[in-house]
């Protein structure tokens, strides 16, 4: 039982919330390079903590896929008998739809490379041997607060440390605040942001072996929403006891990204080396990837939605055909907005309308979606060569006639709408 009981926390130590919020938001989304000296003594100790045999080899790579892909190659012996050439084979076949010849090259050579530095079959053969424990060790040393999957971790790690948390934080209102406070708030900038995007790109690229492998991993400086909320109670309720078991973990977030644990091997991989967000705090780049690793492996995004990589590198790619074609509707409408609303407007030869002198009102049905409607009007000031520039301006589905889609753009109805002369 432990010694310290938390039921109220101080005024202090409330504004320290702040404090926790900042400092795993920048672990979570921190794209220097991997502290590799500090990464393997917190994997070590990590291994110490959930009381297991530390590994023979740690070998680093150059993203979670490439992670991912080694895993497999190591442990799926229907790859083929040749590490190389299944290296090569399971990288083609995974990611050939989702990365460029130049990333895809990358990503292989970097599987290449971790699967040489594992030691391939002989590594193989010694964590085949012992695939019930290997399994558990890396859900029990990742999930050590979450869901138990082994029962000699799960005393040792998972329930040590809730049962001490807990017994300590006496209070519910205090756990909750705190991870309302940091946790939550740290969850909302990390994981739905990145972490989860990181996770389905993963899983979309790969195949069944590859999916297991990235289901397996923990994930390192992208488990900050829930480290960061017992770091909280570790250093501000000073918890020391209660929270030893996780140290390994908390030290490993701070210094590399993604893992693969197992009885006498554990991958680890880099940290992406470019992130880029939105205002709102969106994966998003319309000029490159949103997320890169060093292997080449890349996520492009627009305002969150994940999309293929074309889109952003090949907008020129982009047609009336593949827009209409295109199932996810988040897609299609980035697709749209990339291809321009009002070329898509002509070019996929949208309905009119109506006419007036107002302007001209042009809908077209989009799939499962709501109808894209646009009313397009010239502008009556000259250009200085003397033409006039016809301008779309996107108005609600509702909209019957020219003149009320006009008058919609300034705020008024039709009958308020009246100009006399325009400028």
């Amino acid at each position: 039982m432990s010694s310290i009981k938390v039921e109220t926390l101080s005024q202090h130590q409330q504004e320290r919330f702040t404090e926790f919020c900042d400092k795993w938001i920048a672990i979570g989304l921190s794209t220097e390079p991997a502290q590799r000296e500090k990464a393997e003594a917190a994997i070590r100790l990590m291994y110490q903590r959930a009381k297991l045999p530390t590994p023979h080899k740690i070998v680093w790579c150059g993203s979670p896929l490439s992670q991912s892909l080694t895993r497999a190659i190591i442990l799926d012996r229907n790859v083929g008998a040749s590490v190389g050439a299944s290296v090569r084979n399971a990288v083609k076949a995974s990611v050939r739809d989702a990365v460029g010849d130049a990333a895809r090259d990358a990503v292989r050579a970097s599987a290449e490379a971790s699967v040489r530095a594992s030691g391939g079959n002989a590594v193989r053969n010694v964590v085949e041997a012992s695939s019930v424990e290997a399994s558990s060790v890396g859900a029990s040393v990742r999930n050590a607060v979450r869901a138990s999957v082994g029962a000699s971790v799960r005393a040792s790690v998972r329930d040590v440390v809730v049962a001490s948390v807990r017994n300590a934080v006496e209070a519910s209102a205090v756990g909750a605040s705190v991870r309302n406070a940091v946790g939550v708030s740290v969850g909302d900038v990390v994981e739905a942001s990145v972490g989860d995007v990181v996770e389905a790109s993963g899983r979309d690229v790969v195949g069944a072996s590859v999916r297991n492998a990235v289901g397996a991993s923990g994930y390192g400086q992208h488990d900050a929403p829930w480290l960061s909320f017992y770091d909280y109670f570790r250093e501000v309720c000073s918890l020391k006891k209660e929270t030893d078991a996780l140290l390994g973990l908390l030290e490993l977030a701070k210094h590399a990204g993604w893992y693969l644990p197992h009885q006498h091997v554990c991958w680890v991989s880099e940290r992406h080396h470019i992130l880029t967000r939105d205002v709102q705090g969106r994966l998003h780049n319309l000029a490159g990837p949103s997320i890169s690793y060093p292997d080449g492996w890349a996520i492009y995004a627009v305002h969150g939605v994940r999309v293929p990589e074309y889109i952003i590198t090949r907008p020129q790619e982009i047609s009336t055909a593949k827009i209409d074609a295109e199932q996810n509707i988040e897609i299609r409408r980035v697709m749209m907005e990339q291809y321009g609303q009002s070329r898509y407007l002509i070019d996929s030869k949208a309905r009119i309308v109506h006419a007036d002198k107002y302007g001209t009102l042009y809908r077209k049905e989009i799939l499962n979606d709501e109808p894209l409607v646009m009313v397009k009007v010239t502008n009556s000031t000259p250009e200085l060569d003397g033409s006039q520039k016809d301008y779309f301006l996107r108005v609600p589905s509702d909209m019957h006639t020219a003149h009320e889609a006009v008058a919609w753009t300034f705020r008024q109805s039709p009958e308020e709408y009246q100009p006399l002369i325009e400028t």
